[in-house]
């Protein structure tokens, strides 16, 4: 995998995988099965640095294809001088200008908002067979020395001392949760004033319901007591 940053949502990647996709929307093998979105974003970067200067990034040489603007014709770009100023300034001027923008990347969004990610570590093999042979070709067209068995071992050799540390995102689906309070602040007051209403109106019978029961009591030992007194005076006199 190849993951490349730029004010997108985050990622536009480039899978080295055996699938392909073979239509005009899909512009070069080298990107394989990303989505359709990301692919023609960045091809459209892609050739919108090559008009301004007839080359690409020299550090993307396994993804040179890009299609002309109008046509859906696929070209093999040159790859720019490591020295050469003009593509990290064409970059510049295509990411800082709004109407080259907005011509060229149209489907691009603002920057992501959301900046921390839950990270997963995982290895593989590298390069995949697909990827290999570009990489041979792009070994053999630099100025290093290599290895006396190189025609023979270059395989080995390779796959020995290739790493590759890439970043990649595992969906492009984002979800987006957002929390509603179910009761409002009107709701919460209007039903702790009328169960606190109900709960007193209740309370407060009930307190009169035990008053008027222990008046009853009272007065019925008053009573009860009065006669016994009165009953005792009678039979002395």
């Amino acid at each position: 995998f190849q993951s490349v940053t730029y004010p997108d949502d985050g990622f536009v990647l480039k899978k080295k995988t055996i699938t392909r996709a073979r239509d005009e929307n899909y512009a070069t093998d080298s990107f394989g099965s990303v989505t359709r979105r990301h692919r023609r974003i960045y091809i459209q970067e892609l050739s919108a640095r090559y008009e301004e200067c007839g080359c690409v990034n020299p550090y993307e040489w396994s993804a040179r294809s890009i299609v002309l603007r109008g046509t859906s014709k696929i070209a093999e770009a040159p790859l720019c001088n490591l020295t050469d100023i003009c593509y990290p300034v064409a970059g510049l001027k295509i990411t800082k200008t709004s109407s080259i923008w907005d011509q060229y990347c149209s489907h691009c969004h603002q920057e992501c908002s959301t900046v921390t990610f839950a990270l997963m570590k995982s290895s593989i093999a590298a390069p995949s067979m697909p990827f290999i042979y570009l990489t041979k070709a792009h070994v053999e067209s630099l100025s290093i020395p290599l290895p006396a068995n190189w025609s023979t071992n270059w395989l080995s050799e390779i796959q020995n001392n290739y790493v590759s540390l890439e970043v990649v995102c595992e969906s492009n689906q984002v979800e987006n949760y957002t929390e509603e309070a179910s009761v409002s602040a009107v709701s919460v007051l209007s039903n702790v004033g009328g169960h606190t209403g109900l709960w007193i109106g209740i309370s407060f019978l009930s307190i009169m319901e035990f008053i008027e029961m222990l008046y009853r009591l009272c007065r019925y030992e008053f009573h009860s007591m009065k006669r016994i007194l009165m009953n005792k005076f009678n039979n002395n006199n």
